[in-house]
């Protein structure tokens, strides 16, 4: 991955992705009801942090353009 030189959305959208996949893994633990929970809540991490960066890096694409 480049080094970006604006990480912003991607620290907001990976906290999302921590809050939202930590969430499920712990309802799971306390409730045991569906096994995929986890699996969902790994997921949501990953995809927190690919959508923060995609978003980073077209905002970056679009400023290197004009400038």
């Amino acid at each position: 991955m480049n080094k970006l030189k604006t990480t912003k959305y991607m620290y907001i959208c990976t906290n999302i992705g921590y809050v939202l996949g930590f969430g499920l893994i712990f309802y799971y633990i306390l409730t045991q009801k569906n096994a995929a929970l986890p699996f969902i809540g790994v997921i949501l991490i990953f995809l927190g942090r690919t959508i923060g960066y995609g978003i980073d890096r077209i905002i970056e694409l679009k400023q290197e353009k004009k400038g």
